[in-house]
C-alpha cells in the first residue's frame, strides 16, 4: 500500500490552505476555548479524489472533541459509507474510476489524516467545483448533535445542489459583524447567514444587538452573489422566551437590504419534537428538513 501526499488539492471546504477557518475567522472565535474549540473542528472539510484503487485504508488522530460524535462520511460515487472512529478503516473497491469524498468529523478536532491505496492505483484530485455556498452560522448550520458530518444541514444542501460549498459557522456564535464580513470574502456564488439565536439566549441587549445586526448586514450586502438571511427556527427549549424580539429586529434591520432574501425558520421548521435533540438543536431528520427547504429556496431562485 501506498501513503497519498495529501496537498491542499486534495480538500474542499477550506478557507485557507487545509483547515476550515484562516487565522482571520479563528480570531472571531478567539474569545473562549470552547468557542475556538468549535472553530477548529473541520465541519464541512471534505477530501476529494478520483482513482482507480481496489483497496483503501482511511486513519485519523483525534485532538479534542466538542462532542462524542467520531464518525466519518465517506463517498464512493453515489454510495455513501459512515465510518465511525480513528480507524484504520481498510475498504474494498469496485474495479474501474471512481469519485471518492471524505467528509471528516465535523464535531472533534483532527491531528493527523493518512490514506493509502494499493500500490498500482493511480489518485488525482477532483477540479474544484463551483459554484459554491458559503454558510456563515452558530451551532444549529455546524451541526452540532447530528450524528455524521454529513446529516448537518450545510453538507445535505449543497450536495443536493450539486455544489461546492465552505461552513464557517460555529457553536455558540452570535450576530458577529467581523464573522459575517470575513465570510463574505471568501469565493462564493450564495451565501447564508443564520444566527441571532445566541443573542437570545445570552440576553444580548437588544440595542446592542440591533447594532451588530445593522453592521452584520452592512457587511452581508457587500457580497456579490446572492444572499439569504434566515430568521431563528422555533427553539422550543426555555431558555428563550424571547427569540421573537430578536427575530423582530433582524426583519426590521434586513428591510432596508432589498438584495438580501429573508428567509423565516418560523415558517419553514416545524415545532415538533421529533425534529429537534434538545429543543434547540435539530436532529437528523431536523437537519434534513432544514437542508429540503433551503435546496428547494436556492434551486428555485437560480
Amino acid at each position: 500500500m501506498k501513503i497519498i501526499d495529501l496537498t491542499e488539492k486534495f480538500y474542499r471546504g477550506c478557507a485557507g490552505g487545509c483547515v476550515r477557518m484562516n487565522d482571520a475567522l479563528l480570531a472571531c472565535f478567539d474569545t473562549a476555548p470552547k468557542y475556538l474549540l468549535r472553530a477548529k473542528c473541520p465541519s464541512g472539510v471534505r477530501i476529494c479524489f478520483s482513482t482507480d484503487a481496489r483497496e483503501m485504508t482511511f486513519s485519523l488522530v483525534f485532538g479534542q472533541a466538542v462532542r462524542p460524535v467520531f464518525t466519518s462520511d465517506c463517498f464512493i460515487d453515489a454510495r455513501r459509507i459512515t465510518l465511525q472512529g480513528e480507524g484504520p478503516h481498510k475498504l474494498e473497491f469496485p474495479p474501474g474510476e471512481k469519485n471518492v469524498s471524505i467528509h471528516l468529523p465535523h464535531l472533534v478536532r483532527i491531528d493527523g489524516v493518512e490514506i493509502a491505496v494499493n500500490d498500482e492505483a493511480s489518485v488525482v484530485p477532483v477540479p474544484e467545483m463551483r459554484p459554491r455556498i458559503l454558510f456563515c452560522g452558530d451551532s444549529i448550520m455546524q451541526g452540532m448533535v447530528t450524528t455524521s458530518p454529513f446529516s448537518a444541514p450545510a453538507p445535505r444542501t449543497a450536495a443536493a445542489l450539486n455544489m461546492d460549498f465552505i461552513n464557517t459557522s460555529v457553536g455558540g456564535a452570535k450576530m458577529d459583524p467581523e464573522h459575517v464580513r470575513l465570510t463574505a470574502l471568501l469565493p462564493g456564488d450564495f451565501m447564508i447567514v443564520a444566527l441571532g439565536v445566541n443573542d437570545a439566549i445570552m440576553k444580548t441587549p437588544p440595542d446592542a444587538f440591533a447594532a451588530n445586526t445593522e453592521k452584520s448586514l452592512a457587511c452581508f450586502e457587500t457580497f456579490r452573489g446572492k444572499k439569504y438571511l434566515v430568521l431563528p427556527i422555533p427553539n422550543t427549549a426555555p431558555s428563550t422566551p424571547d427569540l421573537n424580539e430578536y427575530r423582530e429586529i433582524i426583519r426590521a434591520c434586513a428591510g432596508k437590504y432589498p438584495g438580501i432574501r429573508l428567509l423565516d425558520g418560523y415558517e419553514f421548521f416545524p415545532a415538533q419534537k421529533e425534529n429537534y435533540h434538545d429543543g434547540t438543536h435539530p436532529n437528523d431528520r431536523g437537519a434534513a428538513l432544514y437542508a429540503e427547504y433551503l435546496t428547494q429556496t436556492i434551486g428555485d431562485g437560480r
